[in-house]
């Protein structure tokens, strides 16, 4: 435990809660089609911009990791329409690595943690702009159920598994620094942080190779469902203990959580096509509002998405969703979230926690009163 008494104030910790954007949903392959209608208009949301009747179609190369509600819009034939009435065609890629699909120049677009952005400092090459956001983080802290642990401080000097020393484990790092002024880094005293894939992070503490993980609820759902693995601070992930805070009321206030996956183009790129980027995150908030009508469905549907199988597992996550909702209500990043994130991210370069010479990407801030309006006729 840290001894040099810093102390971090509170409201630079609640303007972190709005803002941090860093990466997923998991899973791969098709599902039953679900019968949902949105019933949901946005003014102006993805309009279709105005296209000569033989342009040949805009092409944008999207690199995302296999995805439910990008498969419901598949299967319910909304984006077939909206390639159609936007003369756009998509081609989809489910790289194993997005960021080496952005950084290598494969795809104009991904869907990327943007708490890796500090990656974005090795490849100077591409410009990196967030153009819209999908979900807030979603990793839980857990232990074997036979724990007495409660909460981080119960495990200092622990072995901790985690997928990577960013993204997630940026944002607990902060919530170990605010509410208990821990180090959880690598090479920490505080820690002992194991990194590995992000399957094999709960079955480390089932093994009892460690005894706690950093992991996401979805890649967990079996372990969970079935009692061997506990969540602490009653299932929280670490963006809604910053929104909320912890149980003792010490917390923070607000209605954003942190940002997680994130919609990523290159700068180049998004200054040439800035109407199809746009047009894109109008198809994604249908997406988005179908979600919002009938989660219990889509995760019936594409239970392989979400890594359950049985009834039990299905049922278990869909209340789970109820409470702590990690896909965003909107895809459109506000300017209160992109100033915001900004600040934070100074924030972490203060730290340590990222380089100092990473550069915080380009936020492009999108109303969607202000998309294209349809083309007559």
């Amino acid at each position: 435990m840290r001894t040099d008494g810093r102390s971090r104030p509170i409201a630079l910790a609640a303007a972190l809660v709005a803002a941090l954007v860093a990466s997923a949903c998991a899973g791969g392959g098709g599902g039953a089609v679900s019968n949902l209608s949105t019933g949901t208009t946005v003014a102006g949301v993805g309009a279709a911009p105005e296209q000569p009747p033989s342009a040949e179609p805009t092409v944008i190369r999207l690199a995302l990791a296999p995805d439910p509600i990008w498969q419901w819009l598949e299967d319910s034939g909304t984006r077939a329409a909206w390639e159609r009435d936007h003369n756009i065609r998509i081609e989809v890629s489910n790289a194993f690595d997005q960021f080496a699909a952005f950084a290598g120049g494969h795809a104009d677009v991904v869907v990327i943690n943007a708490l890796d952005a500090p990656k974005f400092v090795e490849q100077p090459g591409r410009t990196p702009v967030i153009i819209g956001k999908y979900t807030t983080d979603r990793s839980i802290l857990a232990v074997p159920r036979t724990s007495r642990a409660e909460n981080l401080e119960d495990l200092v000097e622990r072995r901790i598994a985690v997928d990577s020393s960013l993204a997630s484990s940026l944002l607990w790092a902060l919530v170990a620094e605010t509410f208990y002024d821990l180090d959880f880094s690598e090479g920490s005293a505080d820690f002992d942080l194991v990194t590995v894939e992000p399957a094999s992070v709960a079955d480390l503490v089932m093994r009892g190779d460690v005894d706690a993980c950093i992991c996401t609820p979805d890649y967990s759902v079996p372990l969970l469902a079935a009692g061997r693995l506990r969540a602490l601070y009653d299932g929280m992930s670490a963006s809604e203990l910053y929104t909320t805070g912890l149980s003792g009321g010490r917390g923070f206030e607000g209605e954003l959580g942190t940002i997680a996956d994130a919609f990523v183009a290159g700068a180049g790129w998004h200054a040439a096509n800035s109407e199809a980027a746009d047009a894109l995150l109008g198809l994604w908030e249908e997406g988005l509002a179908a979600w919002k009508q009938d989660k219990a469905q889509i995760v019936a549907d594409y239970r392989h998405l979400f890594s359950v199988e049985s009834d039990a597992e299905i049922a278990w996550l869909t209340d789970y969703v109820q409470e702590h909702d990690w896909i965003v209500p909107s895809v459109y990043i506000s300017d209160q979230e992109a100033e915001t994130h900004k600040f934070a991210f100074f924030w972490l370069r203060d730290l340590g926690l990222v380089p100092a010479d990473a550069t915080t990407p380009e936020i492009d801030v999108v109303s969607p009163a202000a998309t294209p309006a349809p083309a007559d006729g």
